[in-house]
């Protein structure tokens, strides 16, 4: 027999698990991204062994430099209009050599743009949403 006391008990029960229950639905549909992360990643674009050593935030990318004892790699990860072509940059110069470049239309990523750099300092640029980013000379070794 169900007393007042056991019926006001399971009553919360309930309405707790339904306040959880609308809680979660609501948490989750705030906290779900409206788009996917990009499916790649700096150290996966330029192979392994790499270590990040600089980045730099673009609107809608991030610019990686990477190292990994004898070469130097950068790659422009987009962070938005993933699965879209826009045009971003990668670029960069190791002392006493010219600059080279990966520009075009990506879905994902501009690079990896390579050159070997042990001994020697390096700049990195990067493209995205209309703004770029030139670093100053760095890692020299």
């Amino acid at each position: 027999m169900r007393t007042i006391s056991n019926l006001l008990r399971s009553r919360r029960v309930f309405g707790a698990a339904a306040v959880v229950a609308a809680g979660t639905t609501v948490v989750a549909g705030v906290s779900a991204p409206a788009y996917a992360a990009n499916p790649y990643t700096a150290k996966g674009v330029c192979g392994s062994g790499y270590a990040v050593q600089r980045s730099h935030k673009l609107p809608g990318a991030t610019v990686y430099q990477l190292y990994n004892g004898t070469t130097t790699c950068v790659v422009t990860l987009k962070t938005t209009a993933l699965n879209k072509a826009t045009k971003v940059t990668a670029g960069l110069r190791v002392q006493g050599g010219s600059w080279a470049y990966d520009t075009g239309a990506y879905r994902y990523y501009a690079g990896p743009v390579k050159q070997r750099s042990k001994g020697k300092c390096v700049r990195y640029f990067g493209y995205s949403g209309g703004s770029n980013y030139t670093s100053s000379w760095a890692n020299c070794g």
